[in-house]
């Protein structure tokens, strides 16, 4: 019985109801004690983010096989296309999580401790203008220490 209940409240809930009406549609619809209605709820969130996790996990699953296709394919035939090649492979790389360089955020939201060691770092030698904004903080890193050992 307690699975139809949780697949009703799922459909409730991804149909849009309120909380609170929710709530009132499980005690008065379901007939189910007041005091289970928290553990239903919650039973019925934790099915639906197990649902959307593995339809996001298939679905990048589905991208990458596309890709590693579109790849190949920039190899077969006459012509090679090595520019169309790196394009894909960048993309590739993006949604596999490989780059982590500064500004990239991890899957939950925030940013990695690295990041944030990076953005400290660049604070401290953008101000300096050893080199254009532009360039990577390793070439501001790479001046500042040629810099520090000229000086001492």
């Amino acid at each position: 019985m307690e699975d139809t209940q949780i697949e009703r409240v799922l459909l409730w809930m991804i149909s849009g109801m309120a909380p609170a009406s929710l709530e009132n549609a499980i005690i008065s619809k379901l007939r189910v004690d007041p005091t289970h209605v928290k553990g239903l709820i919650s039973e019925a969130r934790k099915r639906l983010t197990l649902a959307a996790e593995y339809n996001r996990d298939e679905m990048l699953g589905t991208a990458l096989s596309r890709l590693n296709d579109l790849y190949a394919r920039c190899f077969l035939g006459d012509g090679v296309n090595l520019a169309k090649a790196l394009d894909v492979q960048k993309e590739i790389n993006r949604l596999a999580g490989l780059y982590r360089g500064p500004g990239t955020t991890q899957s939950d939201g925030g940013t990695s401790e690295a990041d944030a060691e990076l953005a400290a770092i660049a604070d401290y030698l953008f101000p300096l203008e050893l080199t254009s904004p532009d360039y990577p903080i390793r070439e501001h890193a790479r001046l500042a220490a040629q810099r520090v050992r000229e000086l001492t």
